[in-house]
């Protein structure tokens, strides 16, 4: 599966920690994508582009675009 194209897969959260940097909100999240399981991935996404109450187990659609996930929907 190659994440480079624009696209949007279904995950499972791992690991969840908001963080603040320079006044600015991100939540720094893993995710096992469901079509490979055996490679988690990890990104730094804005809070406001992330369910506020993101918790680790959830299912959910991420948004990739060059392989970097800018976006967490349920």
């Amino acid at each position: 599966m190659s994440l480079l194209l624009p696209q949007e897969v279904a995950a499972i959260v791992r690991a969840v920690r908001p963080l603040d940097i320079h006044g600015d909100r991100y939540v720094d999240v893993t995710v096992t994508v469901e079509e490979a399981p055996e490679a988690p991935r990890t990104g730094r996404v804005p809070a406001s582009e992330c369910p506020a109450d993101l918790a680790p187990g959830d299912r959910v659609r991420v948004k990739f675009v060059m392989g970097v996930m800018v976006r967490i929907t349920r």
